[in-house]
């Protein structure tokens, strides 16, 4: 036990020491901040001016007159009306148009074309040298149908009471229930709100964490074995324990960074423009605790369902240069589970997802998507957990094997061939 002891502490000690672990691990501290404080940034450095449209307003002076009036009844309005003069023609329309962008006094202009018929709403072209402009057209199709629905209410003589009865929208919640566990009282749209970024931000620490860690513990073993340190080592410390304990070493490591990110990340958020909070609809009240638990318990389950394939596929290997080139299917593999975590972010009850959140190699980041964007039954997660610990037991036997004879095998690349001769030796 002292031995093992021995190698976590060695190796966590090692890696935690290596300069280019802590330059990233700022690295991402910074990156982290840096995306936090972003909104605010932009709002401070951006302008404040609202975006200037054109309008030729001739043959349709009440329509432009109601979108002016709209707009300057606004107390923040984000959209100028600036009026046009008709031109005569679509031609010359069209030309002053494009001059009046070119020296930047609108962003962009309404054309307003007569109705196919009487009393038909006219069709409206906006155009402009900007590109994918879908939350400005939005805006303006609401502004268009507001001053439509005026029209027709004043041609119909309702009074003003009704007419802004009629004009008020409709308040709309959304709760989330559960189908399957009758006590679970639903998650409110706040909740599910603050469910979605926590379960988006921990899928990425996942999916990196995995990749990353899991990838140090084939270059640590490699690295070793290259060296000839390897042949030293088991002199002292049997191959089981120096497996172990550098898988168990490393995955310290891993939550050491992401400790360390999701405290910076909760410091900056606190220290973050309160309103930038607001927009996002995130309340630290909508936390749930419970998600984080899930969230260390899933990433422990693949942390070591994939390091036990990483440190076996890294005992056959003989030189760093190979390491990737091994491990790439297996990369592969938590690639594919990652793409379907974020596919089931809008659908985490489509059958597809939940079948596949009962697979080991997919279901730490599927299951643990369920359980943040669902409410599946408490039987499912834990015949989840279950089938990933038999896995990782099962891993681990079969890692055990082939670490035991590919720590010793030198100057062959690996190979189903060889990886079946590593899985033949010592046999019991």
């Amino acid at each position: 036990m002292n031995r093992i002891v021995t190698v976590i502490k060695f190796t966590y000690m090692t890696r935690f020491r290596m300069k280019s672990f802590r330059i990233m691990s700022l690295i991402l501290i910074i990156l982290m901040s840096v995306m936090i404080h972003l909104p605010t940034l932009i709002n401070k450095l951006s302008s404040n001016e609202p975006t200037k449209i054109g309008v030729f307003s001739t043959q349709q002076a009440e329509l432009a007159a109601k979108l002016t009036a709209f707009y300057n009844n606004q107390p923040n309005a984000d959209i100028r009306i600036v009026p046009l003069p008709e031109g005569g023609s679509a031609e010359a329309n069209e030309a002053l148009g494009k001059q009046q962008i070119a020296d930047k006094k609108i962003k962009g202009y309404l054309e307003i074309t007569e109705g196919s018929k009487q009393g038909v709403f006219p069709k409206m072209v906006y155009k402009s040298t900007g590109t994918m402009e879908f939350s400005l057209k939005s805006k303006l199709q609401t502004t268009l149908q507001l001053i439509k629905t005026d029209i027709v209410l004043q041609g119909a003589g309702l009074p003003d009471a009704l007419k802004a009865d009629l004009q008020t929208p409709v308040s709309l919640e959304t709760v989330q229930i559960s189908t399957t566990d009758k006590a679970a009282t639903g998650k409110t749209e706040a909740q599910m709100v603050m469910s979605y970024a926590l379960v988006y931000v921990m899928l990425f620490l996942l999916y990196m964490g995995v990749i990353g860690f899991g990838n140090m513990v084939a270059t640590e073993i490699t690295s070793e074995k290259s060296s000839r340190v390897m042949e030293l080592l088991i002199t002292s410390v049997s191959p089981l324990k120096q497996m172990f304990g550098k898988i168990i070493g490393i995955c310290l490591l891993a939550l050491t960074q992401i400790a360390s990110l999701i405290a910076v990340g909760a410091i900056n958020l606190k220290l973050s423009s309160p309103s930038a909070i607001k927009d996002l609809h995130l309340s630290w009240h909508d936390l749930q605790l419970s998600l984080i638990v899930y969230f260390l318990i899933f990433y422990l389950l693949g942390f070591f369902i994939y390091a036990t394939i990483f440190a076996a596929v890294g005992s056959l290997v003989s030189r760093t240069e190979d390491v990737g080139q091994a491990i790439m299917p297996i990369t592969i593999v938590i690639v594919a589970a990652f793409m379907i975590a974020v596919f089931g972010l809008n659908q985490p009850n489509a059958p597809f997802v939940v079948t596949m959140s009962f697979v080991p190699f997919f279901s730490p980041l599927i299951m643990f998507l369920r359980i943040g964007m669902s409410s599946p039954p408490f039987w499912q997660i834990a015949i989840s957990i279950a089938i990933q610990l038999i896995s990782i037991g099962a891993m681990a036997w079969l890692a055990a094997k082939i670490y035991r004879t590919g720590v010793l095998m030198y100057g062959k690349r690996p190979s189903w061939k060889e990886l079946r001769k590593a899985m033949k030796a010592y046999r019991t």
